[in-house]
């Protein structure tokens, strides 16, 4: 866990997967314009967090997905689609036993939240 911050690739993690990359292919790399963190956020219970927030009109949240990643992104994706147009999950989803409630904000509770804010 870490407090909020901008984040930015290690220069040597960079280095390595570069060096990895060409090993595995025929790619040469010779500049780098983007790079990405891989950022990764969890929450408290260590399920996502989907829909809108009852106390931020319009900001709809999806976080907390780490260690879910590719596995999980198809559903999830159908699942803001969905809540966003209709307020309701896939019926699918649904069937499988998943209610908003269960990716809900209002759910989790705050690990690193500035004192008197809501995470």
């Amino acid at each position: 866990p870490s407090e909020p911050m901008d984040v930015y690739p290690d220069d040597f993690d960079v280095a390595v997967g570069v060096d990895r990359l060409q090993r595995a292919t025929t790619i040469d790399v010779r500049r780098i314009e983007h790079q990405w963190a891989g950022l990764r956020s969890f929450v408290s219970d260590a399920s996502p967090v989907v829909g809108f927030d009852a106390e931020a009109e319009g900001f709809f949240w999806l976080a907390g997905q780490g260690g879910y990643g590719i596995k999980t992104s198809p559903a999830l994706a159908r699942a803001c689609r969905d809540l966003i147009r209709t307020g309701r999950l896939p019926d699918d989803l649904l069937r499988q036993g998943i209610e908003p409630g269960d990716l809900a904000r209002g759910r989790i509770r705050a690990t690193f939240a500035p004192e008197g804010k809501a995470p």
